[in-house]
């Protein structure tokens, strides 16, 4: 990457959720009253993943709170980047939001056009952290991470992972192992985790590497080998992470975090803030949650950017290497 395209990178981060004129001129007319219409939440992956479910939950304690359906649309396709581009362009009014995962970030890197700045969205919170983890199907007769290199030492380039989507978080961490343990896995990519999960319990792929509570969804089909956390989760102890099963280069976790149109009111944004971190700290909310593999955060929008800004530099350095490709 060059280095005008790295600083411009970096500067549409560090303006995320920053206003121009224009926008600022909106502020000063944000609805009192809002929210008093629909609000829809826009994710980049297919119904029935855990982004959708997510949401879904999030969004009945919303609709409970503030009296106004909060509804979940998904624009499934190129990495995210099709949902991200879909809520850039959408009005600054509060009512299209975004939730979006690594590839938000991996996309700026790797597109070669990109359809959206980040400076064309506000950080709003995070969500939650996802853990991703790399789970077998069963049938393959693989017990523990050591097993499955040592397999894919023997089939070089046979042995296959699904992700949710090229330059995903799943993809990052996929490759990481590859090059970790010297091994050659094939990545395969889908619009989103479910399929890729339905692939694995049908034997069209071997592995995938998806969310950790994706993976765990299924008991006697799919066995979690390890996660790419620096420590286990607490739903899941029996799963070792990639460090303690000899990878400690593998520790990149996922995310959900969301985000507005650029210019939408402070006020607004700053109310749906607040709102998402009283909701995911709900102990029924974090439970479910936790159940789906998710860790709730509700970090606000300062200590979202700089974590965008970080995994925008962790991007950078692998995607160097040329392993990763859309």
């Amino acid at each position: 990457m060059n280095p005008t395209r790295r600083h411009t990178l970096a500067t549409g981060l560090a303006l995320a959720g920053t206003a121009a004129l224009p926008a600022l001129l909106m502020q000063a007319h944000a609805d009192p009253a809002y929210p008093s219409n629909l609000i829809k939440f826009v994710i980049p992956t297919p119904p029935g993943g855990g982004h959708d479910t997510m949401m879904r939950v999030i969004g009945q304690k919303l609709t409970e709170a503030w009296g106004q359906p909060a509804i979940v649309e998904s624009k499934a396709g190129a990495s995210g980047a099709i949902a991200a581009a879909t809520v850039a362009k959408a009005a600054p009014d509060g009512y299209t939001l975004l939730v979006n995962y690594s590839a938000l970030i991996s996309n700026l890197v790797l597109q070669p056009t990109q359809t959206y700045k980040m400076s064309e969205l506000a950080p709003i919170s995070m969500l939650a952290l996802t853990p991703i983890a790399i789970g077998v199907r069963e049938s393959l007769n693989v017990k523990t991470l050591k097993q499955l290199v040592e397999l894919a030492r023997s089939k070089p380039g046979r042995i296959s992972y699904g992700s949710y989507g090229p330059g995903s978080g799943g993809n990052f961490v996929g490759e990481l192992l590859n090059m970790a343990a010297g091994i050659d896995t094939v990545h395969v990519p889908y619009k989103g985790e479910a399929p890729a999960l339905q692939d694995l319990i049908g034997g069209q792929i071997d592995t995938a590497v998806v969310s950790l509570g994706g993976v765990s969804r299924y008991p006697g089909k799919i066995r979690a080998l390890a996660v790419a956390s620096p420590t286990r989760f607490a739903l899941y102890p029996d799963v070792p992470t990639f460090a303690e099963a000899g990878f400690p280069e593998v520790n990149m976790p996922g995310f959900g975090a969301l985000f507005a149109p650029a210019g939408t009111p402070k006020p607004i944004l700053d109310k749906l803030t607040v709102e998402m971190a009283r909701i995911v700290k709900l102990p029924d909310v974090s439970t479910k949650l936790l159940e789906l593999g998710f860790e709730p955060a509700g970090w606000g929008p300062e200590k979202l950017s700089a974590f965008l800004a970080e995994q925008l530099t962790l991007t950078q350095k692998l995607v160097a290497t040329g392993r990763i490709k859309l």
